[in-house]
């Protein structure tokens, strides 16, 4: 007997090849993506709240502060010194390669299941780069290894992109929310960057941690946005996908 979790979603893809993929594939896939962000998220808070000496500052100290492993000053390549002690350092690089692991897995096994084309393609070449990228952050804290972490942080301005690439083969309303969420994402990383060079006043009196969280939580946010998203239309009643005008992706169009 076939369970609902066994089920095999048959999409006609690209060239009218029929493409099968498992029901429970898409809905994991789907929450590995949302879980990734909610971990992600409640991670920060909680490590945040347990930085009291001097107390975290969201508008001023960046992400990667919270994953530093020294107590003392800090300086960052073109960056004023700063006090860091994040007593749950390990907990955050733990959440860093977690956050990792989960997108990488997620997008590997949504990948069938998404729209065919060189955008679709290279946005989940990107996913997984993206993930790749929260990895080596988490292995190469900014005080251990500043160099492999600034290239870890690459994954930023991808995840932004990412979501660009793939808004024209979304529903509307994750259409417009990715539009929104990937332009902002690449705002905030070209005025994160361009303020470590030309002054703060590129941080829009948002400080420098501010200016971070612009850059790099709007892909977090549709990463919740599109695993929801997955989960509920894949598995709510009379939304089969089986080709033809039927055959939309939960996701795609």
């Amino acid at each position: 007997m076939t369970t609902a979790s066994d089920e095999i979603i048959y999409r006609v893809r690209t060239g009218g090849e029929a493409c099968g993929v498992s029901r429970a594939a898409v809905v994991t896939g789907g929450s590995l993506w949302a879980l990734a962000a909610l971990q992600y998220a409640v991670t920060h808070v909680v490590a945040a709240n347990a930085w009291t000496v001097p107390r975290y500052d969201w508008l001023h100290n960046g992400t990667s502060n919270l994953a530093n492993t020294q107590c003392g000053l800090f300086a960052a390549p073109n960056a004023s010194p700063t006090y860091v002690c994040s007593p749950l350092h390990d907990v955050v690089n733990a959440s860093f390669v977690l956050t990792g692991v989960l997108v990488i897995v997620g997008a590997l096994l949504l990948r069938r299941f998404w729209p065919t084309g060189w955008l679709i393609d290279a946005a989940m070449v990107l996913w997984i780069l993206l993930g790749f990228g929260k990895i080596l952050i988490g292995f190469a804290p900014e005080n251990t290894d500043i160099g492999l972490h600034l290239m870890g942080s690459l994954n930023v301005p991808l995840g932004s992109v990412a979501i660009l690439l793939m808004i024209s083969r979304t529903d509307r309303w994750l259409g417009v929310a990715g539009l929104v969420l990937g332009l902002l994402g690449l705002a905030g990383t070209v005025l994160s960057t361009v303020g470590e060079y030309a002054g703060p006043g590129f941080y829009l009196g948002l400080g420098p941690g501010g200016m971070d969280r612009v850059a790099a939580y709007p892909a977090i946010l549709w990463l919740f946005m599109a695993g929801t998203a997955t989960i509920v239309r894949t598995v709510r009643p009379g939304r089969e996908t089986s080709g033809g005008a039927a055959g939309r992706l939960p996701l795609g169009r």
